[in-house]
């Protein structure tokens, strides 16, 4: 089995961009339409997809969670999402608590429920719904399951595929209130007139109040050229605005230069998925040097997250040679620091922005740079989605992303659920769509300018 260590992102509304998250807290709204499952309708294999997602939760999530709970609950969301689409799956069948006991005892209720006439209609998997329940009992927010479309599209996220089928936003739900943190440029979210800091409330006239994010992307899922309706509240206008959006192919890029004044450069980052990001990186501060800049700014803003070891090599231009960056806490409580393994640093004042969108390993990023003192964090409050989990194919096509480390700050803060507070909060922490502003980077200008004419600014060294 191919085992993908990464801090994704938790916003899974995930997969398109998953992000991240590993992992965590951003969401980029993917859309495209569902793969089929290899045999999904084949009740072995089926039974297999439970008893794989079963035995990694019980191997390797970080905090082992108690058997017959976990079944229970996987059992109580198949009747949660079989109502009115499928035969009744019936009480749960009696967990003991032994293992391997209430493993058989799950499979044997499965394959007596899918041996039922119609208990599979419409497409509706129900060793899909099992494995969402353990998820949803587990409740953490870099553990969720993948549906065959969402495992595809985190695959080709990893491989640095940045495209997908959607309408263009990322979306937080902190606070539990899904907001737009971010609509992507000549996207159908910006053609309909979605903003950044719109509340969701339906889509296609469902109430997203309480969904997960995984749910979520289900509602916003379809062809290229089909419409989704969404509705958002706007500001503190109680009124809900309805809006028809067409979903098209969407390309981001995931690092974009420029340089603003003559002599500040700029690199937006929109997460760390492999390590070809860096050495884009690389030659974006090869380039500033030959222009001459003497600060930078990082926009990890709707970073959604990816590998660590990513993450830590850019830190390492940042930070000198064995700067602790974060630390690890494992199932038996064990800690560990891990550090930077030395790179070229680029002696120029730094400025990071973050906002609501920012997970996971953008969340560790801003907060190994604050506690060392090596940049100045600008913008809102950070996601609060930081683990660091594993991706398991599952055999029918599926997957499923377990949290197998808990993450503490370089200074041993805990992140996840919390977030990184900014030196200094900015809201919006955006671009104002209206005006065309962006409040958050005219700041980081201003105090880059501020330490430049103080002369602590010195032009990028060259690469060594």
């Amino acid at each position: 089995m191919n085992l993908l260590r990464a801090l994704v992102l938790l916003f899974a509304l995930s997969s398109g961009l998953l992000g991240g998250g590993v992992l965590d807290s951003h969401v980029s709204t993917a859309a495209a339409a569902s793969l089929s499952a290899p045999a999904a309708e084949d009740a072995s294999t089926q039974g297999k997809a439970v008893a794989e997602a079963y035995n990694l939760l019980l191997d390797h999530y970080v905090h082992p969670p108690d058997t017959a709970a976990l079944l229970n609950a996987g059992w109580d969301n198949l009747v949660k999402e079989a109502d009115g689409k499928a035969v009744a799956p019936g009480t749960a069948p009696a967990f003991d608590g032994d293992r391997a006991a209430d493993l058989e005892t799950m499979r044997t209720a499965l394959a007596a429920y899918l041996d039922k006439p119609n208990s599979e209609p419409d497409g509706f998997v129900a060793a899909h719904a099992l494995v969402r329940g353990m998820v949803r009992f587990i409740d953490e927010g870099h553990t969720y399951f993948l549906d065959p479309q969402q495992y595809h599209d985190y695959q080709s996220w990893s491989r640095g595929d940045n495209t997908y089928v959607g309408i263009g936003i990322s979306v937080t739900s902190r606070n539990s209130e899904p907001r737009i943190v971010e609509v992507y440029d000549n996207t159908p979210a910006q053609q309909a007139g979605l903003r950044p800091g719109d509340i969701l409330v339906r889509i296609n006239d469902q109430s997203v109040a309480g969904l997960a994010l995984d749910e979520m992307t289900g509602l916003v899922r379809g062809p290229v050229g089909s419409q989704v309706r969404i509705t958002v509240r706007r500001g503190d206008d109680p009124r809900e605005l309805p809006f028809n959006v067409q979903r098209a192919e969407i390309h981001l890029q995931f690092v974009q230069d420029r340089v603003i004044d003559d002599d500040i450069g700029y690199v937006l980052l929109r997460g760390f998925p492999e390590p070809s990001v860096i050495d884009s990186i690389d030659k974006d501060l090869a380039n500033f040097r030959a222009e001459g800049v003497h600060a930078l700014v990082l926009d990890l803003r709707g970073n959604s997250g990816g590998r660590i070891d990513v993450g830590t090599r850019l830190l390492a231009h940042f930070l000198p040679t064995g700067s602790s960056v974060y630390q690890e806490v494992d199932r038996g409580g064990q800690n560990s620091t891990h550090s930077t393994r030395g790179g070229t640093l680029y002696d120029l004042p730094l400025v990071v922005l973050v906002d609501g969108g920012t997970a996971s390993m953008g969340e560790i990023f801003a907060s190994a740079v604050q506690e060392h003192g090596a940049a100045t964090v600008l913008g809102s409050n950070t996601a609060g989605s930081v683990a660091a989990a594993q991706v398991f194919g599952l055999p029918d096509g599926s997957g499923l992303q377990v949290t197998v480390f808990e993450i503490l700050s370089a200074d041993g803060k805990p992140l996840n659920k919390i977030g990184v507070v900014p030196d200094e909060v900015i809201e919006p922490a955006t671009p104002d769509a209206a005006s065309g502003t962006d409040p958050v980077l005219a700041r980081a200008v201003e105090l880059l300018h501020d330490q430049i004419a103080d002369g602590a600014g010195a032009a990028v060294p060259s690469a060594s």
